[in-house]
């Protein structure tokens, strides 16, 4: 009964020991665009792609992400009437494009 009793408490006493529990987080350093002015319903193109709602990339707080150097922006209002066409460089941080 005893080494029974040993034998548990040492179970006990191994399964209450457990390796250490560590976090590895990166942080993206790619460039983002922010597009500060869109009308409600305008649509954001990026390099040929359509992105999706302009003013969902306004930087408070969602930003596109994108690789470094030059992308075509395009906005597009709801009537499809381009707002903003260029070719903009993106090197580092935040880009953050006027729209009017």
């Amino acid at each position: 009964m005893k080494i029974f009793l040993v034998a548990t408490l040492a179970l006990f006493a191994l399964a209450a020991c457990s390796m250490p529990n560590t976090t590895v987080r990166t942080t993206d350093t790619r460039p983002g665009i922010a597009i500060d002015g869109a009308p409600d319903g305008a649509i954001l193109h990026v390099d040929g792609r359509q992105i999706g709602e302009a003013n969902k990339y306004d930087g408070q707080p969602n930003v596109l992400v994108v690789e470094p150097g030059t992308h075509t922006v395009i906005v597009k209002g709801a009537d499809g009437a381009p707002l903003f066409d260029r070719k903009v460089y993106v090197e580092s941080e935040l880009k953050t494009i006027k729209v009017h």
